[in-house]
């Protein structure tokens, strides 16, 4: 067994990667970080009971180079890997890295950089990087805006600095941000292991809670493997109650947002259609997703359960004239019901 104990001098930064199924991954995201410009970190590899060699690449790299510790668990999904990556962290500060993806020799040097430039006296500032998506046949096309900051008071962020935060996305990930770790330390922030998607934005919207600002800079040293992740539903392919819940988070998280920001007004439009999209477009067609093991009344049930959120039912309804001409928009506005969906799905063939 590799020795897992931290190091007597503790490092200004942990980086935390969980790791599972990316044994042909691993080498070159651990390889892109060894390197870094800035050498003063931990790197945590998380191995949560990966099937494959992951578990034994991590220990060849921990026995390499003492700035790596290879820890052990059994599988329990990428949030509990990162928590427990959160619980053995001595770093002053963490980040997040996927174990598919890799970065640029500057990358935790840019963050730290930004972070120090941002803050001022007792001011807490998140600094949030933007990555580079490629696949086999190289770097995708995206489009980046200028370095911002954005102060988490209300009048302290424009609308157009909210629409790069929330609805490109970019306050999303756990890759790509610089966070305190005395801030998730003193407020006990952990990802919440009970779903599988948006636990990432729930705990970024917890977070924000307890900073000051957010530093955002057009860096791209972030390379993100575009296809690798593929999401499936949690209840037997159609949607369960992991995909409930996070529906739910994600429309009081971004409605609480802007709320606190002052911006109700000015994007209460926006923020509606986004919620239709997401439910009209995402959630229900996993609801109605072919599966012979889910039948009529336990969709029932579960669409029942989406749609008693009241601050999620709100702005999904009112968003739907908001959305594209289709047969879907005409649906939602005249037969916005269980039964009208039934019927919808079961005319065009349960999706596949």
């Amino acid at each position: 067994m590799v020795n897992s104990e931290p190091t007597i001098q503790p490092p200004l930064v942990s980086v935390i990667v969980p790791v599972y199924k990316a044994e042909a991954y691993l080498g070159q995201c651990v390889e892109s970080i060894l390197v870094q410009s800035m050498e003063d970190f931990e790197l945590l590899l998380i191995d949560d009971g990966s099937p494959d060699g992951c578990g034994a690449l991590c220990d060849d790299y921990a026995r390499a180079d003492t700035r790596v510790r290879a820890i052990h668990k059994e599988n329990g999904g990428v949030s509990s890997a990162r928590n427990l990556g959160i619980d053995r962290a001595a770093g002053r500060y963490i980040v997040f890295i996927d174990s598919d993806d890799h970065v640029g020799s500057d990358y935790l040097k840019e963050l730290l950089d930004s972070e120090e430039e941002a803050s001022t006296g007792e001011k807490k500032v998140l600094v949030i990087s933007d990555y580079q998506p490629f696949s086999k046949t190289g770097p995708e096309e995206r489009a980046f805006p200028e370095k911002m900051t954005m102060n988490l008071v209300p009048g302290g962020t424009s609308p157009e600095q909210f629409r790069e935060l929330v609805f490109s996305f970019r306050i999303f990930p756990p890759y790509c941000k610089l966070y305190r770790a005395d801030v998730i330390r003193s407020r006990e922030l952990r990802f919440d292991t009970s779903i599988r998607t948006a636990e990432d934005f729930d705990f970024n919207r917890r977070y924000l809670e307890h900073v000051d600002a957010v530093r955002y800079i057009p860096s791209v040293r972030y390379h993100y493997r575009v296809g690798y992740k593929r999401y499936q539903p949690s209840n037997r392919g159609v949607l369960g109650q992991s995909e409930i819940k996070s529906a739910h988070i994600m429309a009081n998280g971004i409605v609480s947002l802007a709320q606190k920001l002052d911006l109700m007004e000015q994007l209460e439009d926006e923020i509606c259609l986004w919620a239709a999209n997401k439910h009209y477009f995402n959630r229900l067609p996993m609801l109605f997703a072919e599966s012979p093991e889910v039948g009529t009344a336990e969709r029932y049930r579960l669409y029942r359960q989406l749609i008693a959120d009241p601050v999620y039912r709100s702005a999904h309804k009112r968003g739907a004239k908001l959305t594209t001409k289709s047969t879907t928009r005409l649906t939602a506005r005249f037969f916005d019901c269980f039964a009208g969906w039934w019927l919808f799905y079961k005319f065009n063939g349960l999706r596949r």
